[in-house]
């Protein structure tokens, strides 16, 4: 029976320390690092697709082909990224438990990373047409609300990191007036 308690204390200790890493300012800082890759990798595709960044060869036969290679290579980058993307929020789902459902931007940032991690992978392993692909393309443009997710991040940064700083500075500055005065008592004695 103790056994049971030990290893529930372990999971809760576990628990707690991978809350704490979720809640770091170092995994918000990698975070907004890895959205601004996505974002810039989704908008290096769209560049690359609409001609806006050219790819040159020396036929026009290679150009295609090296055009497709470059957009396939930044697909996977970005693919990888939201992967990542996809473990996290799995492993925020089962730290955080049923608190996680209480926040409705997590809900709403794992229905847009879920979605366009499942539409990436049909792009990335399904033959389709060039409008298919052009179309899913559009909605895996949503994960750029990242961006606004980016906001989020650095706001709950300040918002933790602010109050912490005033809280010990009130308490170094109550010792500090605490020890002139016991001082002050102990020179008037």
């Amino acid at each position: 029976m103790e056994e049971g308690g030990d290893l529930r204390d372990g999971r809760n200790s576990l628990r707690m320390r991978m809350k704490k890493v979720f809640h770091s300012p170092a995994t918000h800082a990698v975070i907004i690092a890895l959205i601004i890759i996505d974002v810039l990798l989704l908008l290096v595709v769209l560049l690359v697709d609409i001609d806006v960044i050219e790819v040159h060869a020396e036929t026009p036969e290679e150009e295609e082909e090296l055009k497709l290679e470059v957009e396939e290579g930044l697909h996977y980058a970005a693919l990888t990224i939201i992967s990542l993307f996809v473990v996290e929020v799995i492993l925020k789902m089962a730290v955080e438990g049923k608190h996680f459902f209480d926040e409705k931007w997590e809900i709403f940032d794992a229905v847009i990373i879920f979605v366009t991690f499942g539409l990436d992978l049909a792009l990335a392993f399904s033959p389709v047409s060039y409008v298919v692909r052009d179309s899913v393309s559009l909605l895996i443009f949503f994960r750029l609300w990242r961006v606004i997710k980016i906001m989020a991040e650095i706001q709950y940064c300040v918002r933790k990191e602010v109050p912490e700083t005033i809280d010990k500075e009130k308490l170094a500055k109550e010792k500090a007036d605490w020890l002139a005065r016991r001082k002050e008592a102990h020179t008037n004695v």
